[in-house]
């Protein structure tokens, strides 16, 4: 008693007491910055380091070192067991999608989907030879990534047509989408594409499509079709054909459809990775996109806890929304993996079904 009255007498206790509300104060807002950063009011379940120059993520990245410290900011390694893929048949007879996942050199990750149609011979023989080219531009020192994939495209579509004419029991009917891209140093991210295969980045929950559909639709696209002498018809369904057979107005094969203005040049882009933004990026075929609207494929992603198990999920559900074409899908975590599972979009089965691509 004595020493709590001295401490009184003196002021001491109240200057202390005053000292440890301040802190703990403080104390208190820094821990708001992180677990509540958008200031929202809620609490998150995984604190979020963004605001310390890093990433919120699920799953155990190791950091890339000597890209971090050029960069000055940490970058995380993604490697090809860090990548989910899956692909279900569907209601079709044969599996005519091919998948493609390696590391083609210490710094580049090489990721594709190939959707194959009038057969698999092409897409067989496109997503196996492929990276041959690729990897032929990288030996010989080219290191612009896009003009090394839209090169390739052009000279895999070459060598099917020289394959085709020297082996006569093969089809020229035969074609395939393909949707490449080229992840160099976890930060670089090189997309080319043919047909309707799609690329699509979840940033910030939203999903962000990086490729466009080579539909008969499209103004360019069907003028260049009409400059060569081909033909857009539509069918009974309301589908645009071209010459009454093809639904895309560029491809990898369908050389009958070559001399019409169906092209192999692939419209290329490149765009740097932002950890802290980006959640994954996806790869699908149309197996895919034609039941489901690139916000449910992200949503649906964004539910799960790692990437092989929303890539069964969304291939799954794809088949569960009666689509009848082999599904695929390719999927690529990044920094911000799990930062957006309870996103403001939520995915659930009662949603408008003006919004979804189902009943359009």
């Amino acid at each position: 008693m004595y020493s709590i009255s001295l401490l009184l007498r003196n002021g001491s206790l109240t200057k202390t007491l005053k000292t440890n509300i301040k802190h703990r104060n403080v104390i208190r807002s820094y821990s708001r910055a992180l677990y509540d950063p958008e200031n929202k009011g809620n609490r998150q379940k995984h604190i979020n380091f963004d605001t310390l120059g890093t990433w919120d993520n699920r799953i155990e990245l190791p950091l890339l070192l000597q890209e971090s410290i050029k960069r000055g900011k940490p970058i995380p390694k993604i490697s090809v067991g860090n990548v989910g893929s899956a692909s279900l048949i569907g209601r079709r007879s044969a599996n005519e999608d091919r998948i493609q996942i390696k590391e083609i050199s210490p710094d580049i990750l090489y990721l594709a989907v190939f959707d194959g149609h009038g057969g698999n011979d092409c897409a067989d023989f496109c997503s196996e030879r492929l990276q041959d080219h690729i990897c032929f531009w990288l030996n010989r020192g080219e290191t612009d990534l896009k003009t090394i994939l839209f090169t390739s495209f052009v000279e895999v579509n070459n060598a099917y047509s020289r394959f085709v004419t020297y082996n006569r029991t093969k089809t020229t009917l035969s074609g395939t989408t393909a949707t490449v891209c080229l992840l160099q140093n976890s930060i670089e991210l090189v997309v080319g594409h043919v047909g309707d295969s799609r690329a699509i980045l979840c940033r910030n929950g939203e999903a962000r499509k990086l490729t466009t559909d080579h539909s008969p639709l499209l103004k360019t696209e069907k003028e260049r079709i009409v400059q060569s002498k081909g033909m857009v018809v539509t069918d009974s369904y309301g589908r645009s054909l071209v010459n009454g057979r093809l639904a895309m107005t560029r491809s990898l094969g369908d050389l009958d459809l070559k001399p019409y203005g169906v092209s192999a040049m692939p419209d290329t882009r490149s765009l740097q990775v932002q950890h802290g933004k980006d959640a994954f990026l996806v790869l699908t075929t149309d197996g895919i996109n034609f039941v489901m609207s690139d916000q449910e494929i992200c949503d649906g992603i964004c539910r799960h806890h790692d990437p092989q198990e929303a890539a069964n999920f969304i291939t799954d559900q794809a088949l569960q929304f009666a689509s009848e074409d082999n599904s695929s899908a390719v999927i690529v975590p990044f920094g911000s993996w799990g930062k957006f599972a309870s996103s403001t979009h939520s995915f659930h089965f009662g949603r408008s079904m003006i919004r979804s691509s189902r009943y359009v």
